[in-house]
């Protein structure tokens, strides 16, 4: 009997610390639902040296799957089953095939979440160092509307928001390759 649920199979959680590198996908089957971290590597040695590692570990494929792209690759690594399970052929598919489909829709969803056109990473870089060289050459200005303390907080914003956008230009690197 197949019903339908009232609730999303799959949870992204992006909400991490910028100290904290992974992300979290929630599974929320009824039968074999999980946590799992996804680990980004950003080369391919690190990436070949994880999948040689995990290979090693009894039952890795049932609570792991990666995608390699051209530089690097992700991993999503099950934390921890929801519910007490036993593991049988299959059950071991089903975790496989929610393995598999969370890797799908998390590659879509950091994919999607990229704006193109006008709004794209690179454009609103452009126009944060824009936005950072124009304050700066008008310091002195910015100082004489308010203070040196609101001034250089002002910069230090700009900056920092810039920053962030180069960092996530640098992390949309590795799923760009997913639609080409």
């Amino acid at each position: 009997m197949n019903q339908k649920r009232n609730f999303p199979l799959y949870l992204i959680d992006r909400s991490k610390p910028e100290a904290f590198p992974f992300d979290y996908i929630t599974c929320f089957d009824t039968i074999a639902g999980f946590v799992a971290r996804v680990v980004h590597f950003k080369d391919n040695n690190t990436f070949n040296a994880f999948v040689s590692m995990y290979s090693e570990v009894p039952d890795n494929e049932n609570v792991c799957i990666t995608q390699k792209f051209r530089t690097g690759g992700i991993a999503i690594v099950v934390e921890d089953f929801l519910f007490d399970m036993e593991f049988s052929e299959t059950n071991n598919s089903r975790v496989q095939r929610l393995l598999k489909k969370a890797l799908k829709k998390y590659i879509f969803a950091e994919v999607s979440r990229t704006p193109h056109g006008e709004l794209s990473i690179d454009n609103q870089i452009k126009q944060q160092q824009l936005t950072v060289d124009k304050a700066k050459s008008q310091y002195n200005a910015l100082v004489a509307r308010s203070s040196i303390a609101e001034a250089d907080y002002n910069i230090q914003l700009a900056e920092a928001t810039l920053q962030t956008l180069q960092r996530y230009r640098d992390n949309q690197k590795y799923f760009i390759t997913v639609n080409n």
